[in-house]
């Protein structure tokens, strides 16, 4: 039976690092953050009942003594007396290997892995904002938790509706938990926390146990051992009074042959592993590689510090050993970090020259035609007004696609004269100025309609020039947005997507164009006046697109012809999205600020109340990702709310196949029994 103090790295390795005093052998042993020590071997890396408690029967501890005695120790003892030069890969590999799983390295990194990771879980549930993304309430992905908690509990209680039903049904829970996940964190993080605690109490013994059992299935686990065997293995070495360090990792991995940017070696994937490097005496190293190795040995000692977690043992205290102390565990804390916090959730980092293409664009202003529609309504302050008012360098991006700037007394007229069917409604939207875009082989080419009394008001000044100023840079905002979808996500949005999708891109897009125009409009924040002025409009155009939206409704029941009746439901919920989407946007941040408005009581009457809110939180979202947008997930997402707008008049979307769309409409009762419920 073996005794109770157990070494996670054997003394047989360890001597390879230390002075003989008689039959023991010290070594020194350096410390995160302390003085460096000597000791002897039998108390350095051993821990009481580390594998095993005593036992009757063969112990976990007894089967590791054994493999010692019979396999590593013979085998280290070879590879220490080998000549510098090639060694047999067998014997390398199973080494590593066995002394790699076996430490106290793995308990420790795994466990300041969890202690980290669930820490992180508390600090993230500090705040709804943090937590939304944190359980991906606000995704759509299949592997999401959140949504495959909510598929599978449909499926459990619904299991006989027809799939798209439940698909449609999945959406409106996962849109109504989104709605009010706010009102249900306070409970939500009361409950998480508590739950957190207890599991952080539990990790400790936890790890203890999983690794316990993973050592007892296998010693040497035959499919890391197979990766190291394809490697070519060789012995270097070094002259005093160069030396080498022993890391508590034992050996450190990097994925490539240049031996950068190395990790420990239990935290490199095996796929990723393109050489290993395991000093085996404090004069020669043990170094395995998929082709020939280019290192070089003058920076291994600061990589072995980097890579151990908590100390490493040297066979003295010299000016080497002491300059990589201070290195100890930054390669983990590194690794730790990536690991918590996650690659995507960080911004990418701008280069060189990214910051030069910043500068440019705000150095160079971009000097767009003015057409006069009549051409004899030229006028020179007229045209320098409008070049004055849009050298704004957020512009400059949507100004660079932007043909002309055409000042015209009537808009609609001008786009018919272009070839542009416009019936009255459509003539009506665009009466105050419009941004038509058109797709080109190198991305998209806009054409700016404003009014020529716009412009009139921003040339006089007064009270009435800046929202004349923000109906024009409105227009200039939403090239600015076509030519950032355009250039980040062309090749995204023109792959093959569900009819419904596509359907709720394009309105997606014509109300997100809006929105950036607001943003970027330069307006600022509204008085009392102009916001009760902004309310007076929305709410106007609420209730004349909710009558439209509800009597499509009524125009299916009679007639039941989907095509007519989903053709005027989609156009004026285009039209409301559109209308909310400037709501949103002329109090950007502050978008509570509508909660005492008239237009808010009238979402409130349809259930709408609390979907404003996310929908302002979406909209804020993907605005504030514009630098940086590289998948189209948020917009997405957006065009997902036509659904949740029309859940709410008693309309249901569903997609049977992804080349159908399917409308059903509910009778009176149903309908206001699902206000009801989006209400709650």
């Amino acid at each position: 039976m073996a005794g109770r103090k157990q070494h996670f790295i054997p003394q047989a390795l360890q001597r390879g690092f230390g002075q003989a005093k008689g039959k023991k052998t010290q070594v020194y042993v350096f410390k995160k953050g302390q003085e460096p020590y000597l000791s002897s071997t039998e108390g350095v890396a051993a821990q009481r009942d580390f594998y095993s408690e005593p036992s009757d029967e063969e112990t976990l501890d007894d089967r590791i003594t054994k493999y010692e005695e019979l396999v590593l120790s013979p085998a280290v003892t070879a590879l220490r007396e080998s000549p510098i030069g090639p060694v047999d890969a067998n014997v390398a590999a199973a080494v590593i290997v066995h002394l790699t799983i076996r430490s106290a390295f793995v308990r420790g990194s795994f466990s300041v892995a969890a202690t980290e990771l669930l820490d992180h879980f508390v600090d993230s549930m500090v705040s709804d904002e943090k937590a939304r993304t944190l359980l991906g309430i606000d995704s759509l992905k299949q592997d999401s938790m959140f949504v495959e908690r909510i598929e599978e509990d449909i499926l459990a209680k619904f299991g006989e509706m027809p799939e798209h039903f439940r698909n449609a049904f999945g959406k409106l829970v996962h849109f109504r938990a989104r709605e009010k996940f706010r009102q249900m964190f306070p409970t939500l993080a009361a409950t998480v926390l508590e739950q957190l605690e207890v599991l952080l109490d539990k990790v400790p013994g936890l790890i203890v146990s999983s690794h316990s059992k993973a050592l007892d299935r296998d010693l040497a686990p035959k499919a890391r051992v197979d990766r190291l065997k394809e490697m070519n293995w060789r012995i270097i070495a070094v002259d005093a009074p160069e030396h080498f360090v022993l890391p508590d990792c034992l050996a450190i991995g990097s994925p490539n042959p240049h031996f950068t940017g190395m990790q420990p070696y239990s935290l490199v994937n095996d796929d990723e592993l393109a050489g290993v490097v395991m000093p085996i005496s404090s004069s020669k190293v043990l170094v395995g590689c998929t082709v020939a190795p280019e290192l070089e040995t003058s920076v291994l000692n600061v990589a072995f510090a980097q890579c151990s977690l908590e100390f490493f043992i040297s066979s003295c205290v010299d000016a080497q050993s002491t300059h990589a102390a201070a290195h100890i565990g930054e390669a983990v804390a590194d690794y730790m970090g990536k690991l918590i916090e996650g690659e995507a959730f960080a911004a990418p980092a701008a280069n060189a020259s990214d910051s030069a293409e910043v500068s440019r664009k705000m150095q160079a202003p971009v000097r767009v035609p003015v057409k006069f529609e009549p051409s004899s309504r030229k006028s020179g302050k007229a045209q320098a007004a409008v070049r004055n008012l849009m050298n704004v360098a957020e512009l400059h991006d949507g100004l660079r696609t932007v043909k002309a700037v055409v000042i015209t007394d009537d808009v609609a007229r001008s786009l018919r004269q272009r070839g542009m069917a416009l019936n009255d409604c459509g003539a009506q939207m665009v009466q105050l100025g419009t941004c038509h875009v058109t797709e080109t082989s190198h991305g998209v080419s806009s054409e700016l309609f404003v009014t020529t009394g716009s412009v009139n008001q921003v040339v006089k000044g007064g009270p009435l020039a800046r929202p004349a100023a923000a109906l024009i840079l409105h227009q200039a905002g939403r090239a600015t947005y076509y030519a950032i979808i355009s250039e980040r996500l062309r090749g995204v949005l023109s792959q093959p997507r569900p009819t419904l999708e596509v359907i709720g891109l394009r309105i997606a897009h014509f109300f997100c164009s809006h929105y950036f125009g607001m943003r970027l409009s330069q307006l600022g924040c509204l008085s009392a006046e102009e916001f009760a002025a902004t309310d007076a409009l929305y709410r106007q155009a609420l209730a004349g697109n909710m009558k439209g939206i509800a009597d499509a409704r009524l125009h299916f029941m009679e007639h039941r012809n989907v095509d007519a009746a989903l053709t005027l439901a989609l156009g004026h919920l285009e039209q409301m999205l559109c209308a909310t989407a400037n709501a949103c946007a002329c109090t950007g941040e502050h978008v509570r600020r509508w909660r005492t408005s008239q237009s808010f009581k009238a979402l409130e009457e349809a259930s709408l109340g609390d979907w404003f809110e996310l929908f302002a939180l979406d909209l804020e979202r993907f605005f504030e990702s514009r630098e940086r947008m590289s998948s189209d997930s948020d917009l997405v997402l957006l065009g997902c709310h036509i659904e949740r707008l029309l859940w709410s008049f008693g309309i249901v979307l569903a997609a049977p196949t992804p080349e159908q769309v399917w409308m059903e409409v509910l009778g009176d009762e149903q309908t206001e029994n699902v206000r009801v419920m989006l209400r709650a």
